[in-house]
This record gives structure tokens, sequence and C-alpha cells, in this order.
């Protein structure tokens, strides 16, 4: 029996009791893992600014943004830049939005631990991460035009 399961809204213990029950009763399954616009826009949206700078730039540059291209000055430092990426990706898994096993979709790019050299997002993300941007980004316009802040 092969199952491909795409799971939403689950708990970690339910979790835990579906893997269990599948590794007893199938012979192979695979998880959905893929990145879907629904999922990075919620991603996206989740994230602090400087965070979303990051995975916007990365975007709209095909996939790598350098550390200089993020930095507001010269010497500014991208040190918290970071951590929300990591923190949201969390955060979907125990609140269900994705499973547990769903890679991050963007990496610091450097030459280990310490400052980074720039951020990668794999070629097959960038246009889904592409169109869920620009979807938030259009929201966010009509919103402020609808409420007269332009």
């Amino acid at each position: 029996m092969d199952i491909q399961l795409t799971i939403k809204n689950v708990t970690p213990e339910a979790y835990g009791d579906l893997k269990e029950f599948l590794a007893k009763h199938a012979e192979r399954v695979t998880l959905d893992t893929m990145w879907t616009p629904e999922r990075a826009e919620r991603y996206y949206r989740q994230l602090p600014d400087r965070a979303r700078k990051i995975v916007r730039e990365a975007a709209v540059r095909d996939g790598y943004v350098s550390a200089d291209d993020l930095r507001d000055t010269e010497d500014s430092s991208l040190r918290g830049h970071s951590a929300a990426l990591k923190q949201v990706l969390e955060r979907g898994e125990r609140k269900g939005w994705w499973p547990p096993e769903m890679p991050a979709p963007i990496q610091p790019q450097g030459k280990g631990f310490g400052k980074v050299d720039g951020y990668r997002m794999p070629d097959d993300l960038v246009g889904v991460f592409f169109t869920a941007i620009k979807k938030v980004s259009d929201q966010t316009a009509a919103a402020t035009i609808a409420t007269g802040q332009e």
C-alpha cells in the first residue's frame, strides 16, 4: 500500500500516532512537504519585516540575495534577521499548517558559524514564493487605498 498524505491542523500527538500507524501498515508513505502558494503566503505573512525582506529579496533576485544587499547601511549588522525564518517554520509545524518534515524555504549561505554571505532559496521555490509575496503586496496596497492611507 502506498499512501500520499497532506496534513493540516494536526496536533503533535495525533501526528505521532499517525506516523506509528503508518509505519506498521504502509509499505511506503510520503508526506506532502511541497511549498504551495498558500503555504508560502502563510509563512511570509507570519514573518516580521526584517525576515520578510530576506525572503522577498531572494524571490525577486532569482533565489539568492547577498548580505550586502540586505544591509541598511554598509556597517549595519544582519544579526537577528534570520532567527524568525526558523521560528515561523517551527510555529507552522506546531500549529499544523505543514508537516514537521517541511523543508526550510531559504538557507543562510556562508563559511560556517557566524557571519553570512547571503541567503539562498531553492530554484523550485522562487516562483511559488514570488506569487505569494505578490499576492500579499497587492492585498496590502488595496487595503491601504481602501482606507485612504496612501
